[in-house]
């Protein structure tokens, strides 16, 4: 006859010196179960239905060892899905970090085009200014500021036709 894990091996607390088992223990303790509370819960669907037909248990026995096994087989379950979930986070938590990486390199490279593009309009209306100045100098009266090339706002440049 095999024992109950309770009867078998309890656990001991330092500061009472009891034994501590679950309540699904206790009730097949008292119920007289005759298989420990692990097998009903882990073993596989035909093993468990075999093991039951090996034993002559009463309706109640029967009830409490059905309970026993969707109780644990819902605490496994349990305990995987809370498992799953901290993988999940794990997994949200590293792309958060990653992205916030890519964000701040973007965000450089912004601030750099940027500063790019500031130096490029600078030199462009340097650039404009000689030309007009060279124009003046020549003695070109058709060349007007307005009239040469216009820059707008987007930095593009326009040469309206004459």
């Amino acid at each position: 006859m095999e024992h109950n894990l309770c009867e078998t091996q309890p656990y001991i607390t330092s500061r009472t010196q009891e034994l501590v088992c679950s309540r699904d223990e206790r009730r097949a303790v008292a119920m007289q179960i005759p298989f420990p509370i692990e097998r009903i819960i882990n073993l596989p669907v035909e093993d468990f239905n075999e093991l039951l037909s090996r034993y002559k248990l009463t309706e109640s026995q029967l009830a409490l060892v059905r309970d026993i096994r969707r109780r644990g087989k819902n605490k496994v379950a349990a305990q995987n899905c809370r498992k799953r979930k901290m993988e999940n986070i794990a997994i949200l938590e590293t792309e958060i970090d990653q992205l916030r990486t890519e964000r701040e390199g973007l965000h450089r490279e912004r601030e750099e085009v940027e500063r790019v593009m500031g130096e490029v309009k600078t030199n462009l209306k340097v650039l404009q200014q000689e030309l007009y100045g060279i124009l003046q100098n020549q003695g070109s009266q058709f060349y007007q500021e307005d009239t040469l090339f216009k820059q707008t706002p987007d930095a593009s440049i326009s040469f309206p036709a004459n």
